[in-house]
Order: structure tokens, then sequence, then C-alpha cells
């Protein structure tokens, strides 16, 4: 210990008296550490802390998949198979989303909830903090109506009253009876899921047609493990069972299997590949950084090696000067890896700004003691590596030559060997991440140039939700609807208004369907599309352009015959030999729907309805007032207005707040948002990763150009009395210039070879983050080894003119 405090204190002095190079050594580090740190912060929030449920590694999600669809919602009736006939899960629940309004208390509030079992709770592990959860009993219908709330809601509606439990709250027009409250923490999926208000039976509704229908697939369902269980045997087992339900109910089963995975991957989705892929990156920031310093300290040993010559004669051993100079680098690694905490605080900050769509669990993220450990870690292995080579380099110096040279020392031999390979390895990752980064701008310049097929500006959307009790006839919403429509169409600068099941970047249904005249489909084989209910102005106050036909109008009623528009996707699958105007007047049914046969009255443009980036599916609209009346009455109480403004929508807001409210006192409007916002959020995540990427990449960039001068100039210093006696012998500055440019681009073009044979390995990563583009895109690896091939050629370039600026005979002189 008296020895290891010797070599601290005297490591300390030597890089007292070299504050530029220790500046810059701890800098370089403390980026690449901070880097890391930051990312690993979110990998560990969001890929590696536990959920918080007990024992939640035991937790899975369970949905269907089919011949058309690899992820589907469960039928209700098969969930109730699966649970009563498995063998693997301690427990089974199903959940839906639901919503209403919660009046009488504060301000008329729309809350967004779901339909949970009872099992619900007690899969999770968690239960209210005021309070019980649900009884079997209350999960019946008839059963005496009871809710669950938020923390949020007990606090917002209610000002957390004491005596809230048992108290009877009016939600949707009709009295429920609270019997718990959830803790505040309770935020079931997170960011992904905003369905965490209020909490109510599933079972309630067992007695409706689409609870009970198998072709229906409606709930979503969550199981935990026995102990000793894997996922792979709970798969074995709910793949046989489907394997039963098809054979036995093969109308509606057949095609029909089980899909099983960790809760935790359902509920961070795709993000883990981008995660690995940043986190990828940011490792290879570091070990840039950790070749940067290597270099630095190679440099700087070879100015001490009369010094190391001198304590090697008095004895020193050379494990003693091995382990004087690795002191030295785990100083600067350890002020480096404090230094890049610091960073690390700052870039969470940042990332909690940005918008990074829905990256699960970002709230959590935060410096704990994995981060902190993890952080040391990688300071004392980035010291090993970056300490290691130069310390054993420099302790195997021969002493008759190294007392006889002084300070005097070429740039030959393997020390120079070896700064010219950590600057091949720099160049080769560097290179590895700008395709990286150039891969991912060109995928998002893709995507941002996809036509959406509708105009999001100056559209504004919002959610209403009539009370059931309230308005239980279909004429009573129907008529909210068109007075709340004609209230805000006569707004100043409102020029289309329109209600529908959704929009563009918002909700849409699948919806199987069958064309009049074409075979009838196997189970499980038949063709499904998005479908949309919707008023006469949906279209126009879209911009979605008419192809042929026509849209709706106000003669489309529940008395007139059947219609449907369908749009370009639809033509091309259902009738790919046809013009679009040739299927005007033809016929489809819904699937499943006991109404008739419709005809197709127009022809529309394809609308991306999920995101920039989908797979195409056929989009089919049908009329809002064609809608059987128990549904017309179900979808106006929960319905979504489309508002166009020629002005800017946000200025329109509380107007059309004030024209709801004078229609109904009572009605809220939530989820309000442009379509430009939902545009831009929609490709949130993938500009995530491009910024990261291009910031990693920018800066690898950099330090690897400051390797490749540092190197140059320092071979240059090094090489003084050669260049001038090369001047002097009649060499031109020219001469000069190539000469030392030649020697530097010839470690480039090695580290470019290197650098582009690993990337052709390790961009497979990221085919799955990239849209319209290979991951072995030619373009993007040509402009990259291009751009990398310009900076390297002026890093060299700078101190090669400082070589032709040499005097010969001071340069002779001063040796």
């Amino acid at each position: 210990m008296d020895s290891l405090g010797q070599d601290i204190k005297h490591g300390l002095r030597m890089l007292v008296k070299k504050p530029g190079f220790t500046l810059v050594a701890i800098v370089t580090l403390a980026l690449g550490i901070g880097a890391n740190t930051a990312i690993f912060s979110v990998v560990n929030a969001v890929l590696l802390r536990p959920l918080p449920y007990p024992n939640a590694d035991r937790l899975v999600a369970v949905s269907e998949n089919s011949l058309k669809a690899p992820d589907i919602s469960v039928a209700y009736p098969d969930y109730l198979d699966w649970r009563a006939q498995q063998t693997v899960f301690e427990e089974m629940s199903a959940r839906m989303p639901t919503g209403g309004v919660i009046t009488g208390a504060s301000e008329p509030e729309r809350v967004i909830g779901r339909l949970v079992t009872p099992s619900f709770f007690t899969t999770l592990g968690v239960q209210p903090m005021l309070g019980r959860a649900f009884t079997e009993a209350e999960n019946n219908p008839g059963s005496s109506p009871v809710i669950v709330i938020s923390h949020g809601v007990w606090q917002r509606q209610f000002g957390g009253a004491a005596d809230i439990i048992g108290r009877s709250i009016t939600y949707n027009g009709e009295p429920w009876t609270v019997v718990g409250v959830m803790p505040p923490w309770f935020d079931f999926y997170g960011r992904a899921n905003i369905n965490n208000d209020v909490f109510t039976p599933l079972g309630r509704l067992n007695n409706l047609e689409f609870m009970q229908d198998r072709n229906s697939h409606t709930v979503r369902v969550t199981a935990r493990l026995k102990p000793g269980v894997s996922i792979e045997q709970a798969r074995a087992e709910l793949s046989a069972l489907s394997a039963r339900m098809a054979t036995q109910y093969p109308s509606s089963n057949a095609g029909v299997g089980a899909t099983t995975r960790s809760f935790l991957d359902d509920y961070i989705g795709d993000q883990r590949q981008s995660l690995r892929v940043i986190f990828t990156a940011v490792a290879f920031m570091l070990l840039i950084a950790c070749a940067n310093v290597a270099n630095l300290m190679l440099a700087r040993a070879t100015t001490r090696r009369r010094e190391i010559a001198l304590r090697l004669a008095l004895g020193a051993s050379r494990w003693r000067i091995v382990r004087q100079l690795m002191t030295e680098s785990l100083v600067i690694a350890l002020a480096g890896g404090a230094f890049g905490v610091l960073l690390a605080t700052w870039g969470i900050k940042l990332l909690s700004q940005l918008d990074v769509g829905e990256l699960s669990r970002l709230d959590e993220v935060s410096i704990d003691g994995r981060v902190l450990g993890f952080t040391f870690l990688i300071t004392l292995v980035v010291g090993v590596i970056s300490g290691l080579f130069p310390a054993l380099q420099n302790s195997r110096l021969g002493l008759n030559e190294a007392l006889k040279e002084g300070d005097r020392v070429s740039s030959a031999g393997s020390g120079g060997r070896l700064r010219r390979s950590l600057v091949a390895a720099e160049v080769a990752l560097a290179l590895m991440l700008l395709v990286g980064a150039g891969l991912t701008v060109r995928s998002f310049d893709r995507l941002t140039s996809v036509e959406p097929g509708f105009d999001p500006h100056n559209v504004l959307t919002f959610r209403m939700r009539l009370p059931d009790a309230k308005y239980k006839e279909a004429s009573q919403t129907v008529a909210f609807c068109r007075q709340a429509m004609a209230r805000v169409s006569a707004l100043p600068g409102v020029e289309h208004v329109a209600v529908a099941t959704g929009f563009p970047l918002g909700r849409a249904f699948d919806n199987g369907y069958l064309v009049e005249g074409q075979p009838e489909p196997l189970p499980g084989r038949g063709s499904v599309a998005f479908r949309q209910d919707v008023s006469e102005d949906y279209h126009n106050a879209l911009k979605i352009p008419l192809l042929e036909g026509r849209l709706f109008n106000a003669q489309d009623t529940e008395k007139s015959p059947l219609v449907v528009i369908v749009d370009q996707e639809f033509v091309s699958r259902s009738f790919p030999n046809e013009p679009a105007r040739e299927v005007l007047g033809k016929r489809l049914r819904f699937g499943g729907d006991s109404e008739g046969w419709r005809e197709i009255v127009g022809v529309v443009g394809h609308v991306k309805q999920s995101g920039l980036n989908e797979e195409s599916r056929a989009q089919i609209y049908r009329p809002w007032t064609q809608i059987t009346p128990k549904w017309k009455a179900d979808f106006t109480r929960a319905t979504d207005m489309i508002v166009k403004t020629s002005v800017d929508p946000g200025g329109v807001i509380a107007a059309i707040k004030r024209e709801i409210r004078v229609v109904d006192k009572d009605q809220p409007i939530a989820q309000v948002q442009t379509l430009d916002d939902k545009l831009s959020e929609s490709i949130a995540p993938q500009r995530f990763t491009l910024l990261l990427l291009t910031i990693f990449a920018l800066i690898a960039l950099l330090l690897a150009s400051a390797g490749i001068y540092g190197v140059m100039s320092y071979a240059v210093s090094q090489r003084t009395r050669e260049i001038g006696v090369r001047m002097a012998l009649g060499a031109r500055p020219l001469d000069i210039l190539k000469l030392i440019v030649r020697q530097g681009m010839s470690v480039v073009v090695i580290g470019v070879g290197l650098g582009l044979a690993g990337a052709f390995a390790t961009t497979r990563l990221m085919a799955s983050l990239l849209f319209d583009v290979t991951a072995k895109d030619p373009v993007t690896f040509a402009l990259v080894t291009a751009v990398l091939a310009i900076v390297a050629l002026v890093a060299c370039y700078v101190p090669a003119r400082r070589a032709t600026k040499v005097d010969p005979m001071v340069a002779l002189r001063y040796e």
C-alpha cells in the first residue's frame, strides 16, 4: 500500500507537469465513458431493471396469431377455455380498453381505463392501496357496478378524500361504487398505454354478442407462470390447446394459434433492438477514445525514455515501471470516469426532454448503484486498455541506447508500429459507426419522404365519450354529433368537420370482408382490411383524394342502400387485373356482420393508417349513418372528431370546447392533438435513434481524425533531422509532402479496409431498424468511405505541410 501511494503521488505530479496532455486525455475518456454511462442507464431502466411486480420474470403476455397476422387480440371464449384447461399458469387474466366521463365531482373529465377480470390484479401481484379489487360475484352480467380508480383520478376528481371507498360516483351517467384506489406508482404498460384511469369488471359484458363470438378478437391476456415452469413449456401447452380448439371450432379457430412471450418483451416492444444498436455504437466510441489516449500515452512515454532508463539502471524492476505507468493511466481513467458521470447526468436530463415516442420506462432512467458499478468497471477496463500497451512498450528499453539518445528518439520500431496500429483501429471503428449513422440517415430520409396519403396540416383531432345512461339510443347520439359538428363548423377559421371511429395514426379496426362472386375463403385465410365509419366530410377534411366515383353524402342514411368506399390497396388486392373505375358497383360484405351486401360507390387514395413504415393494408370506409342502431349508439358515444382549419388549430381549441359544452355541459374532450404532431410522434423513435447514432459517429470521426493528426504530427517532430537531410540533399517540399501524406494514408487505407469488413459483418444487426434501405447499401458505404478519406487526408496534410517548412540548416544544427 505504501508503494501504491508513492505511485499515485508520483503519477499525479507527472500529470500536473503536463496539464495539456492530462486535460486532453481526461476529456477524451470522459466523452466515451459519459456516453456509455448515459446509454447504459437507459438500457438498465428499460431492459434490465425488473418490472415493479413480485416475481416479474414469471409474467408472460399471451396473444393469438393467424395466417394473416402474427399477433392479434384473443377471443374471449378462447381465453375462458385456455384458463379452464391450462396447467402451466398460476393465474390468467384478460383485459380490454374502455373509457367514459366522470361527472358530478370536479370538472367533467374524460377518463380512459380497462375492463378487467378479477384475476388481473392477482396475476400482476398488486392490490389497491385503499380498498380492494373485484370479487368473482362482481364479474357477472347484472351485478352491482363497482369501479377501481387510479391514484391520479382520486386526487384530481375527489381531492384525495379519505372516505372515497364505498362512495358512489357518476361514471358514464350512472352510479358506480368505488371499491379501490390503486397505488401512485401503478402505471400498467407505462408510456406505451394510457388506459390506467379506471378499472371495471370485464365479465359484466359477458352477455353481449361479441364477447361470445370466437371470431371477435377483443381481449389481451396476461398470465403468471407457476414456479419452475419455463416459457417454452407454456408455449407448447398453449399451442396444443389451440390445435385442439381448431379441431373443435373449425369455422372460427382453424389456422389460429397462440403466441407467448415474456411480459417485459411485450412491454418494451421493438425497443430492445434499437437500444442494442445504440449501445454497440457508444461501445465503439469508447474503444476509439481508448485508442486515442493510448496513442497519447505512447507519445508521452517516448519523451520519458531517459527517466525510465535511469530508474531501471538504479534497480527498478520492469514490473515496477509497468505498475507506475499503469497507475498514471488509471488515475487519468478515474478522473475521466468522474467527469463522465457528470456528463451522463446532463445527458440523461437532455434525453428526458427529447421526443422519443413510446420509449417505455423513460421516467425510470437514473444513475443508480448498478449504473455506477458499470461505470466504475468500464473505467478500470479503460484505464488498463489505454495504459497497458504503452507501459509494456516502455518497460522494454535498452539502457545503453536510451541513455545515449536521451529525449531524441525515432518514431520507427515497434512503438511506431503500435501507434499506427491503434490509428488503423480507430479508423476502422469510426468507419463502422459512420456507416451505421449513414444507413440511419438514409432510412430516415426515405421514411420522411413517404406520402402519407392525407394532408396533416392544420388538422385537429380529439375524442369524445358520451355517458351511456344519458345517450342510450342511437338517435340521441346522432343528434348530439350533428349539433356538435354544426356548431364547430360555424367557428371562424374552421373549414371541415367530421366524426369517425378513428383517423390516420390514431385508432383503426380490423375487419374481415367477403367480395361478392369470389370464392369463400378457407377458415383463417380470409381477407382483412382496416375499417373506418366516417361522416360525409371526412375525406375532404383530410384531403384524401377521390380517384373514382363519389364520396358519402347526406343521402346515405340508414334507409338508403348500403354503400362503402374502398381505397387503391383494396382494388389491387381484390381486383388485381381491373382498373379502379371497373370496381364501382361491385359489392362486398363485412365478415361476421349480420348486415347485407354493400355497393362500392367510390375509390380513394391509400392512407398510411398505422405509420409511415407500415405494411400496406386495404381500407374500407362505411357511412356512420349506416351502422345498425345498436352499434351506432355505441360508436357515437365514443367518437373522434376531425377539424380542418385555415388558421393555427391551437387557436380554436378553447372555442371548440365551449361549443361542445353548449350542446352538453357535461361533455369534455380529450386527447386533443394535431395530425402534424401525431405524424411527428409516429417517427420519433427513428428520429431518436438517428440523433444518437449521428452524434456518436461525429464524435468518433473527430477522435479518429485527432488520432491521425496526433500520430502524424508526432512522426514529423521526431523526423526533423531526417527531413532536414532529405531537403539538404535536394528533396523538394512537394516530395516531403507526398512522403508524409503517403505514410499517413497507408495507415488510413488499412483502417478503411478493416472498417468496411467490420461494417459488412455488423450492419445486419440494424436491418430491422431500416426502412427502404438495405443494411449493405452501396451508396452509404461509398459516401461514408469518401467522407472519412477526405477527413483523414486533411488530418495528414496539416502536419505534412508543416514538415515542408523545415529549414535544413536549423534542423541539422539542432541535431
